[in-house]
């Protein structure tokens, strides 16, 4: 395991002991973790669970992008012709080369 160059510092006098421990007991969950999730609004059972789970509705319709329809009917058409695509990305590029195997596997 990497060795984290980072020092967490957590804010102080805001976490309520006994509910944090409560919740790291039940969830079978660090009580550091407990204490950000607490910090940041999560303050619940089911507030923490449906942070660490998510569902479906957390995505939104990527239809709801300007000319997305133009985007996969060309990105279509590309791999029914058997075209190169390229992808340009940041660095968090991995996320979108799944997406592009997963969409190119649909295809």
């Amino acid at each position: 395991m990497l060795k984290s160059r980072t020092k967490w510092k957590l804010k102080e006098g805001n976490t309520n002991t006994e509910i944090a421990a409560d919740l790291s007991k039940t969830l079978n969950l660090s009580s550091l973790f407990i204490e950000l999730c607490l910090q940041r609004g999560l303050d619940s059972r089911e507030k923490i669970e449906r942070f660490i789970k998510p569902d479906e509705s957390w995505i939104y319709d990527p239809y709801l992008m300007y000319d997305m329809e133009s985007a996969v009917s060309r990105i279509t058409n590309a791999v029914e012709q058997g075209e190169q695509i390229t992808i340009y990305g940041d660095y968090d590029a991995g996320a979108i080369r799944s997406q592009v195997k997963s969409l190119c596997t649909c295809l």
